[in-house]
C-alpha cells in the first residue's frame, strides 16, 4: 500500500469515527430533550424533584462535553480535509465541565 493510501485510509478511518461521535451525541440530544419532558411532569412532586434536576442538570453537562470533544475531533480532522467539508458538525458546548455531587437524598 503506497503512502497516500496509506493516509486515505487512515483520513476515512478517523472521518468514521468522527460521524459515530455525531452520531452519539445526535442520539443523546434526544434522550436530553425526553428525559426534560419527564422532569416537567415529575416537578409536580417534591420528593424527587432535586434528584431529577441533579441527573438532568450532570447529563446535560456530559453531554456538552461530548459535544466539544466532538468539536475538537471535527477541527483536527480539517487538516487533513479541504476547507468546510465538516461544515456545521463541530458541537459547542463548554470548555472545561466541571463536575457535579450526584448525591441522592434517601
Amino acid at each position: 500500500m503506497t503512502d497516500s493510501a496509506c493516509a486515505c485510509s487512515a483520513t476515512n478511518t478517523l472521518q468514521n469515527e468522527i460521524d459515530e461521535v455525531a452520531i452519539a451525541v445526535s442520539d443523546l440530544q434526544n434522550l436530553a430533550y425526553i428525559q426534560q419532558l419527564v422532569l416537567c411532569e415529575r416537578m409536580q412532586e417534591p420528593s424527587g424533584r432535586d434528584a431529577l434536576l441533579t441527573l438532568h442538570y450532570a447529563f446535560r453537562e456530559c453531554l456538552e462535553a461530548l459535544e466539544q470533544a466532538c468539536g475538537t475531533l471535527s477541527k483536527a480532522h480539517l487538516h487533513t480535509k479541504p476547507a468546510g467539508a465538516l461544515r456545521g458538525f463541530a458541537g459547542s458546548g463548554v470548555a472545561h465541565p466541571q463536575p457535579i455531587n450526584l448525591t441522592v437524598p434517601s
